[in-house]
């Protein structure tokens, strides 16, 4: 397997695995890494082969909706859903302003029907293209979702709004926290593993790759 190893002054050490099948170890100083790693080697490989069957859904089109689209390349992006089929252009920047329209048609009215039952009043909706989470709450109330909620179920994208909004009354994630998104959204806990399992697909897609890749220049060219 891939090993990377991090030495930090942590208390207990930490294995993670990345989509790309990299495992990483968080570790003091003199901590037996080979060690840790052989008491998880059962788990660790139960998670590697997970990757790999992950990456094997993941190169099955591009994903909108939860579902994967065949991609055809033309001049303008666009989505064909009668016809199971998206359009990529090749401006990268282009196929990404085409996404946010779309995911903000789909998004403002869950914000709008949650926000009242709720009883919150959340300022401006951004959709931005972020590397590492789903979305974010300001302590002004302005919402922040990342375009990767294009590709996933719409169901899930709905616990995404739910779990942000309950964050302009708890800026944390305390009891009351979740207490407060399980009100409005009792499934939050398998919706938190499955959006795992999506961000994981997205990492190992082809298309996202690109992406990704663009967006990530752009913001170090800036």
């Amino acid at each position: 397997m891939n090993l990377e190893v991090r030495r930090r002054p942590v208390k207990y050490a930490r294995l993670e695995v990345r989509p790309d099948g990299t495992v990483v170890v968080t570790a003091p100083e003199g901590f037996d890494v080979d060690g840790f790693v052989e008491r998880h080697r059962s788990w660790l490989e139960g998670k590697l082969a997970e990757i790999e069957g992950l990456r094997k859904v993941a190169r099955s089109g591009f994903p909108i909706n939860g579902e994967f689209y065949r991609v055809i390349h033309g001049r303008r992006p666009k989505v064909h859903g009668q016809f199971g089929t998206v359009v990529l252009s090749p401006n990268p920047y282009d196929v990404v302003d085409y996404l946010r329209r779309l995911l903000r048609r789909e998004l403002l009215p869950i914000v709008d029907f949650y926000a009242g039952r709720m009883g919150v009043e959340p300022g401006k909706v951004y959709i931005r293209h972020q590397k590492s989470r789903w979305g974010s709450c300001s302590p002004r109330g302005n919402l922040s979702f990342n375009v990767r909620l294009a590709a996933v179920p719409p169901e899930l994208r709905e616990y995404v709004v739910v779990h942000e909004l309950a964050h302009m009354r708890h800026m944390n994630h305390s009891k009351a926290f979740w207490g407060l998104v399980g009100e409005f959204y009792p499934e939050y806990r398998a919706a938190r593993k499955e959006l795992k399992r999506w961000w994981t697909i997205l990492e190992l897609n082809p298309y996202w790759k690109w992406l990704t890749g663009a967006a990530y220049e752009s913001r170090k060219g800036s």
